[in-house]
């Protein structure tokens, strides 16, 4: 008798870079990589007898920003990681030396960790504080977007 694979849940993950542990995630999104088909259903020629070319190729992959949003804390740790990332002074900036391994992870009921994603090289390019709002009765939030060279399910 096979035995039933396990469902994943949406609300049980969590984020992490190199050193940056510790966060309240709301979401994560973006987990997403593509690639393209050069041709596709074109045609593309014509040749003897009227016959046309169709061919499928593959292309480079696309990879999809990842966007992490979480509970905003007195800690700013990330905030600290999208300014090193993108201070431009005299046409210097760190983001190369800044970049870090980072992933997301998802967990059962138990708390065992049963799917992870790897991002290459991530680095933030954006970075969202809070909406402030005087009757609002919701926690703050920040927002980080990440770029990367690479997504792999490991998991």
């Amino acid at each position: 008798m096979m035995q039933q694979e396990e469902v994943l849940v949406s609300c049980r993950f969590y984020f992490e870079a190199d050193g940056v542990t510790d966060k309240q995630i709301l979401e994560v999104s973006g987990l997403s990589s593509e690639t393209p088909a050069a041709g596709g259903d074109k045609v593309l020629g014509s040749g003897k007898n009227a016959i046309n070319l169709r061919q499928a190729t593959p292309t480079r992959t696309k990879f999809t920003p990842v966007v992490i949003k979480l509970v905003a804390t007195t800690n700013k740790d990330l905030y600290r990681w999208y300014e090193d990332c993108n201070r431009n002074e005299g046409g210097r900036s760190d983001w190369s030396s800044s970049r870090k391994a980072a992933s997301v992870s998802v967990y059962d009921q138990a708390g065992d960790m049963k799917a992870r994603w790897e991002l290459l090289n991530a680095y933030p390019t954006k970075y969202e504080g809070p909406k402030l709002e005087a009757g609002a009765n919701d926690v703050a939030n920040e927002t980080l977007t990440l770029v990367h060279e690479g997504i792999k399910r490991v998991m």
